[in-house]
């Protein structure tokens, strides 16, 4: 833990040290490092980032502010739940980003651009089979941000930055959930090679310029996930 902490102070010498404990416990809980409902321990953070325990609460309370961490009374302060209001308008935002993007992409796609989706579909494949849900958040974020990217739409772009923190959340959620579920039959076990399966075809619709395909494939693509993310077993209210 020190360690990451400590690259931070490497990175932004100038910053206050009470910035880079609120920039270090964000990326955590964005992340999914520090899981949803996790008490935090502002003794044990401190003595692990070596600072004031006023410092740690300090940077808790701009979490609050940013509804990352919420109190509760008598009893500390606790990493925010993810939330079924939230979810559904950051995919809502998406869907309509990333489908212009999409259409646009069809249009415009480089076979250097191609060759990166196929490259981060194996990397997929890869990680989903070794149960590294860290690993395939990040490239499934990084997929969509692509898409956004290589549209070459200023604004598309700028408006989908808004997101990137917030996406990158549930997503890793959703693949943290999907690859620890204990159940062989359970909706999350088969959801989610379905929604690499969808990475594909949106590769295939992107490569052979079908921009109709690409859209309606996206789309059932979010309503899946939204239909995962609303799974029993997770714990989103």
């Amino acid at each position: 833990m020190y360690k990451a902490f400590f690259d931070l102070i490497t990175k932004y010498p100038s910053e206050p040290i009470v910035k880079l404990v609120y920039k270090y416990l964000y990326w955590e809980i964005i992340s999914l490092r520090m899981a949803p409902g996790t008490k935090i321990n502002m003794a044990k953070l401190a003595e692990e980032l070596d600072v004031n325990r006023s410092t740690v609460r300090d940077a808790i309370l701009m979490l609050v502010e940013d509804n990352l961490v919420y109190s509760q009374q008598n009893q500390g302060y606790y990493v925010s739940y993810l939330n079924i209001k939230e979810m559904n308008d950051m995919y809502y935002a998406r869907k309509y980003i990333e489908s212009g993007a999409v259409r646009i992409l069809c249009e415009i796609i480089t076979q250097p651009q191609i060759r990166k989706f196929k490259q981060l579909l194996e990397q997929m494949e890869i990680t989903t089979a070794n149960e590294d849900h860290m690993q395939f958040s990040a490239l499934d974020s990084k997929f969509h941000e692509l898409i956004v990217e290589y549209c070459g739409n200023n604004y598309f772009i700028k408006f989908y930055k808004t997101l990137v923190d917030i996406i990158k959340r549930y997503i890793s959620f959703t693949s943290f959930t999907a690859l620890n579920s204990d159940s062989t039959d359970n909706m999350t076990s088969t959801l989610l090679p379905l929604m690499i399966r969808q990475h594909s075809m949106i590769v295939n619709s992107l490569e052979l310029g079908l921009p109709d395909n690409a859209v309606t494939v996206l789309e059932n693509h979010f309503n899946d996930a939204v239909r995962l993310q609303l799974h029993p077993n997770y714990h989103i209210k």
